[in-house]
């Protein structure tokens, strides 16, 4: 009886470790995984290193508060714009993004005030399908496979503004 009895409380523990294994990210990355709300197969892949992680955890530590960062590398890297306004059309010469062609941000990091989102447009002048990155999807390390509601590629993002999260509903990643 007595070895039964030291045998419990093992069990418990390591009980505990697998429940807190399995709820707790080993990588601390914010965000390197996301998925829309409405499409379950919508998926952002996360980052296959550790140095990745680091690599956009680094980025989001230094990065300003109240910006969205578009890169055009995975993993936070390839700098291509910072903005803290709404810009109708990443694509043209005017606005805090520019000159950003269709396809070519890989990666993004969003530091915002609690209770700010932004809205990521597949269509210029806010137009087409969209979603809400809120302050829990801090970055997303790779946007290749991730898709908007209506299956354009995250990738392919044209405009965005800031918005409230309570009026997202249920377009959020993640």
């Amino acid at each position: 009886m007595r070895t039964t009895m030291r045998r419990i409380p093992a069990a418990f523990a390591t009980l505990a470790l697998a429940v807190l294994g399995a709820a707790v990210p080993a990588t601390g990355a914010h965000a390197s995984t996301a998925s829309t709300a409405s499409t379950a197969s919508s998926v952002a892949t996360a980052s296959p290193t550790a140095t990745a992680s680091e690599a956009c955890e680094k980025a989001w530590h230094n990065a300003r508060n109240g910006y969205l960062y578009l890169y055009s590398g995975f993993d936070c890297s390839g700098y291509l714009a910072a903005t803290a306004t709404d810009d109708p059309d990443w694509g043209d010469s005017s606005g805090s993004v520019h000159g950003v062609a269709v396809g070519t941000v890989r990666s993004l990091l969003f530091k915002a005030s609690s209770g700010l989102a932004v809205e990521l447009y597949a269509g210029p002048d806010y137009t087409g399908s969209h979603v809400c990155l809120t302050r829990s999807e801090s970055y997303l390390t790779e946007l290749g496979g991730a898709e908007f509601p209506d299956g354009t590629p995250l990738d392919a993002a044209r405009s965005h503004r800031w918005t409230w999260a309570s009026a997202c509903d249920d377009r959020f990643l993640g």
